[in-house]
């Protein structure tokens, strides 16, 4: 059975789009169906996905027909060159027809099959997969693999029990409408996709920044209820002093794709309570489809800083380096998750596509946390963000947690190993800055200070720690 049953509501509207275009379930169904009968479910569709009606499209009909498919950002160069499609050689790709004509000769070796809503379908000749696990339903990249063919293999059971549990918590119906405010090729996008068309709900589909005024303009005019979004999401918000209040349709907002500050967290949330609204702060990885836990939005004010509880359907523990479990409170190890969402395993190369379930429902999240008294849990930060300075190990993530706590801010870290370059448009006194240093033994020359608007980041607005100076 499809994750999604696009005939079961029918007449009721589905999507929204920029140009004012309404587009039933039924209407869906039949523009899935049409894009389905050009290819075949034995062979590997890479779509270059946008926030379109061609995006959402191909997407659907790939999850539909049982096809499997590689969701790129559109952002990322279509071309033969491309690290993912050089690694797995699809047999078809879909792009954008614009990009497509300024390189022709690129794709000499390939046949347009199929062109709708200003994107083509290229018949490729592939690698022949006959042999795709049976299981296998998408190949997204991580959240920063994007220049590379690491690829988390997900199944049709995964995106299913995620799917369900996310409904479950945040309580969708199809009175809901939510806005696809970030791409549909990173896993917290295409999880909006999903929920709401799940429930019945309806998309607002839109290329449109958060920081334009057309943005909030159709999100009032077109009645979203559910708005989704990534700590410099909310960031952005405040400095453009969106008042909530105003949009009132609106009934859910959501973020995950990184630790929110406790200051943005109790900000929003007291708007959101002022206002009658319910804000879900949540922790999610690519490797465990989308969600991995939630803070219940009656205790986002109660517990700053927490994300919360697991999932429903799934677990949550801890361990120490040596891979014992940690059974007492407020005692940092890694963050395990078990559950149905727990993706089958990583793919970096062609032959990694036959592979079954590695994983077997167990992710170890590469996540330092702590569960406080009450057994919610808090992130402290990455085992692998670590930088060494005057030959000491010192973890980012404790700077930053440092830096906020100084200045009240979110501040981000990034380090060469011989600097720690500090990402803040926070006042900053070289008292602070002494402050900040003292606390990890070092001179005040060892910190950098540099401006938000210079920070790094990824096309789903994660701070992008790949860097390299």
């Amino acid at each position: 059975m499809p994750l999604l049953d696009l005939k079961k509501y029918k007449d009721l509207t589905a999507v929204i789009t920029d140009q004012g275009d309404y587009y039933s379930y039924h209407d869906l169904d039949q523009l899935q169906k049409e894009f389905a009968s050009y290819i075949r479910p034995d062979l590997l569709v890479c779509i270059f996905a946008d926030n379109s009606m061609a995006g959402l499209t191909a997407c659907l009909a790939c999850l539909a027909s049982g096809t499997v498919s590689i969701m790129i950002p559109a952002g990322e160069q279509a071309r033969p060159g491309n690290s993912i499609i050089q690694e797995y050689q699809p047999e078809y790709i879909w792009l954008p027809l614009e990009q497509h004509q300024k390189k022709a000769a690129d794709w000499s070796g390939c046949r347009a099959v199929f062109i709708s809503f200003g994107y083509v379908l290229l018949e490729c000749k592939g690698a022949g997969y006959r042999n795709l696990h049976p299981d296998l339903a998408l190949l997204l990249p991580t959240s920063g693999s994007t220049g590379n063919p690491r690829l988390v293999r997900l199944s049709r059971h995964n995106l299913h029990e995620n799917t369900v549990s996310i409904c479950e918590y945040m309580k969708l119906t199809r009175e809901d409408r939510a806005v696809t405010s970030l791409p549909l090729s990173y896993t917290y996008g295409l999880s909006v996709v999903n929920t709401i068309l799940y429930t019945g709900g309806s998309l607002y589909l839109t290329k449109e920044s958060i920081v334009s005024q057309a943005f909030w303009k159709h999100m009032e005019q077109y009645g979203v209820t559910v708005l989704s979004g990534v700590p410099y999401t909310y960031q952005c918000m405040k400095k453009l002093n969106v008042n909530i209040a105003y949009l009132r349709n609106l009934r859910i907002l959501t973020q995950a794709g990184g630790k929110l500050s406790e200051e943005l967290q109790m900000y929003w949330g007291e708007c959101a309570e002022r206002t009658g609204k319910r804000f879900f702060v949540m922790y999610g990885q690519t490797e465990a489809t989308a969600r991995i836990s939630y803070l219940p939005w009656k205790d986002c004010l109660r517990k700053p800083g927490s994300v919360g509880i697991a999932i429903p359907g799934s677990q949550l523990e801890l361990v120490d380096r040596q891979g014992n479990r940690i059974m007492e409170s407020n005692r940092q190890g890694e963050i395990i998750c078990r559950g149905g969402h727990v993706s089958m395993g990583y793919a970096g190369r062609k032959e990694d596509l036959a592979l079954g379930d590695r994983n077997q429902g167990c992710l170890h999240t590469g996540d330092i946390g702590h569960f406080d008294d009450d057994g919610y849990l808090y992130i402290d930060g990455r085992m692998n963000r670590f930088a060494k300075i005057y030959g000491r190990r010192t973890d980012l993530g404790d700077v930053e947690r440092t830096a906020a706590s100084i200045w009240g801010q979110e501040v981000t870290a990034l380090s060469d190993d011989r600097k720690v370059y500090l990402y803040t448009d926070a006042d900053i006194r070289r008292s602070d800055l002494t402050q900040l240093a003292g606390k990890f033994g070092w001179g005040q020359e060892v910190l950098e200070i540099r401006s938000m608007e210079e920070i790094p980041r990824q096309y789903n607005g994660k701070v992008d720690y790949r860097m390299h100076f």
